[in-house]
């Protein structure tokens, strides 16, 4: 088993917007979401033991400004990227008016492209694929990959919430062993 830390982006223009942030690659953070990712220094330290600024090993992000950028602000220098963690593509449910995040909670729902990278994503994390103990992606992703815990009977620490689903919140770390 491996431990990884799978950290949402704090909050970007694009998610200000809502119904625009999962296509948007390039929003950068909002004041807000600056304030969120300087935070998150504090408590890679206080709670992982990890200092983002001397930090010897990379880290992941996906292929998003969001992500990248939170990492950046955290202090992390070493960031490699990898599109098998970008955001899912919900533009189509969003245009038609469904609300992802109630149908994510409603039927334990991600896109099926979102999903086969995730699974994808333990195995290669598993394999050593991805050598990587952090990753720095997006809320539907981390949902998928715990959905697929589920699946697999990985244990999780994350609880599923009646109105977030596996959906954390903006900057936010979840700790996971797969």
């Amino acid at each position: 088993m491996t431990k990884i830390l799978l950290i949402r982006h704090a909050q970007s223009y694009a998610n200000k917007r809502d119904f625009t942030a999962f296509g948007n690659e390039d929003s950068p953070l909002t004041d807000r979401g600056i304030e969120q990712a300087l935070a998150l220094n504090g408590l890679f330290k206080a709670e992982f033991g990890v200092t983002p600024e001397s930090y010897d090993k990379p880290i992941l992000a996906s292929t998003f400004k969001r992500p990248q950028q939170t990492a950046e602000v955290a202090g992390f220098r070493r960031i490699d990227i990898n599109p098998i963690i970008n955001e899912s593509d919900v533009d189509e449910e969003i245009m038609n008016g469904r609300d992802v995040i109630k149908k994510h909670c409603d039927e334990h729902w991600v896109p099926e492209s979102v999903k086969q990278r995730a699974s994808d994503f333990i195995d290669q994390v598993r394999d050593n694929e991805l050598d990587y103990e952090i990753y720095f992606t997006h809320g539907m992703f981390i949902a998928a990959v715990l959905l697929e815990c589920d699946v697999r009977l990985i244990e999780i620490a994350a609880p599923f919430d009646e109105k977030r689903g596996y959906v954390p919140l903006q900057a936010t770390i979840t700790e996971l062993e797969v």
